[in-house]
Order: C-alpha cells, then sequence, then structure tokens
C-alpha cells in the first residue's frame, strides 16, 4: 500500500511540475529574429512601430504598392517572426499592400509572453487601426499562418474584408491536449493543468481561444487552407472550421506537411490566394 501511495505521489508530482515547465516554456518560448528584410528581396519598405490595442509596442513593415488601396496584413506563426512569412509576402506584393509585424513577444515587438491566441487579438486589431488612422487604407484582407490564421478569424473587424488561413487551429484547447499526446491518458489531467496555470498566471482561459466559435458569427468571404498530413495542427481543425461556417472555402493540400502548403504547388497555391484576396476584397 505505501508503494503504491509513492507512486501515486510520484505521478501526481511529476504532472505539476512538468506541466508547469511546459507551461512557462510555452508563453515564453525562445525569441527567433530572421536575418531578412523586405530590401533582400528588392522590395521597398517602411519600417512601422505600432501599438496594440491594449497598448504593447508592436514592430511591423509596410511594403507598399502604388497601384491598389487593397491591403493583405501577413501574420506569422508561433514562434516565429514577421520575416518567416517574407516568401508569402512577395508574391502579394505584385498585387496588394503588404503590411506584416511580429506578434507580441515574438521578433521584434515588446511583450513579455505570449498566449498563443487569446491576447493576440488586439494586435491584430491594432494593426488594422493603424492602418486606417496612419495610411487611409480601409479595403483589408488578412492572410495567416498557423497561429496568425487562428487569430484572424478570432478578429471581426468592418475593415476586413476577406480571410485566408493557413494550419490555423479551431480551438487552443484541442492543441494544448495534442501537444501532450505521446502521454495518452494523462494528456488529459495535463492538459487540465495548463488551462489552470493560464487562469491563475495569465487570467486567461485557453477555451476562450476558440477561432471554432468566432468563425461562426463571420459574414466575410473565408479561405480555409490546411496541410492533408499536419502533424502539429491536425487537418480535423480545418474540418471543425469548416463545419463551423459551411460558407468558407475548404482547401486541404494533398500530401503535405505544416508548412509545406506553398511550397507542394507554388503556383496553385499563389494563384487561388491572389484571386481570391482580388474578388473578396472590395
Amino acid at each position: 500500500m505505501q508503494i503504491l501511495i509513492k507512486i501515486l505521489i510520484f505521478i501526481a508530482l511529476f504532472l505539476v511540475l512538468f506541466s508547469l515547465f511546459t507551461f512557462f516554456m510555452s508563453i515564453h518560448p525562445p525569441k527567433i529574429i530572421t536575418n531578412i528584410e523586405p530590401s533582400d528581396l528588392g522590395l521597398e519598405y517602411e519600417g512601422i512601430t505600432f501599438k496594440s490595442a491594449d497598448g504593447i509596442k508592436l514592430s511591423g513593415w509596410l511594403i507598399p504598392n502604388n497601384k491598389t488601396k487593397k491591403t493583405v496584413i501577413v501574420m506569422h506563426g508561433y514562434p516565429a517572426d514577421k520575416a518567416n512569412l517574407l516568401g508569402i509576402a512577395e508574391f502579394l506584393t505584385k498585387d496588394f499592400n503588404v503590411f506584416l509585424f511580429d506578434f507580441r513577444s515574438f521578433g521584434k515587438s515588446e511583450g513579455s509572453y505570449t498566449t498563443a491566441g487569446y491576447l493576440e487579438k488586439n494586435d491584430i486589431i491594432g494593426a488594422i487601426n493603424y492602418l486606417e488612422k496612419e495610411k487611409n487604407l480601409t479595403k483589408i484582407g488578412l492572410y495567416g499562418f498557423s497561429l496568425g490564421g487562428a487569430v484572424a478569424l478570432m478578429v471581426n473587424h468592418e475593415n476586413v474584408k476577406a480571410i485566408v488561413t493557413d494550419s490555423a487551429y479551431a480551438k487552443l484547447s484541442n492543441i494544448v491536449k495534442h501537444m501532450y499526446r505521446i502521454f495518452f491518458i494523462l494528456k488529459y489531467p495535463l492538459a487540465y493543468l495548463t488551462k489552470l496555470y493560464g487562469i491563475l498566471f495569465l487570467r486567461i482561459n485557453i477555451d476562450d481561444a476558440s477561432p471554432v466559435e468566432s468563425i461562426k458569427n463571420l459574414e466575410i468571404p473565408i479561405l480555409l487552407i490546411h496541410a492533408e498530413k499536419d502533424s502539429q495542427i491536425p487537418v480535423k481543425e480545418a474540418y471543425l472550421l469548416h463545419n463551423a461556417n459551411k460558407k468558407a472555402e475548404l482547401w486541404i493540400v494533398k500530401n503535405a506537411e505544416h508548412g509545406m502548403t506553398h511550397s507542394v504547388d507554388t503556383g496553385k497555391y499563389e494563384k487561388r490566394v491572389i484571386g481570391f484576396f482580388e474578388q473578396s476584397i472590395k
């Protein structure tokens, strides 16, 4: 009996300490600074500093296109930075103004931690407000990869005319469970503890980071792109999003892994995304 009690205590301590360590590492991931700027690709740009809706100072780049007022905000994934998506931004610059920025605590933006989507809504709203007030750009499309796509779906703003997501999650709570998947049945208490830490330390509930709920209220054109063999954000997340809003277009890229949808068939990808934005941003 004593041995069993010791084993149970050991398991309980492991769950608490391991989940606590994972939680703090998740909200404070290593800062990535990709050593490339738009000028390295021959693109003229303006370095921008603006504030999120809740006052965090963020770093951005505006790549102007003098032929149009249509603008696409490009948002990176976790734990990358704005420069990580310059390849996407490059093909979009031919037809649109393009605005990239670092989410809070990532890249060159300020912020002491990430919430993986919940507070990052304020970062997008800050970018939209900046473009409207400082650049008079109000015809906006959102393009977000992974984390960026999930956050895009949680923003409902009159200036946003269309959204394209690539590998977005439907529920942050699902991704937390997926993160602990190798622990089998223990993933449930680990996920619960992670949720508890969010409430205790950040005063947020990860259940509220739920694009699948937000997308139900979006009436603008939406294109959901997802990799068929995504090991980080399972493809079932895309189906959950689509089931919540049947008007959204769904494109599952065959044989693609996370972050590989663009490279599997670059020409088809770029043509479809550009065509979607051209038709939808009005």
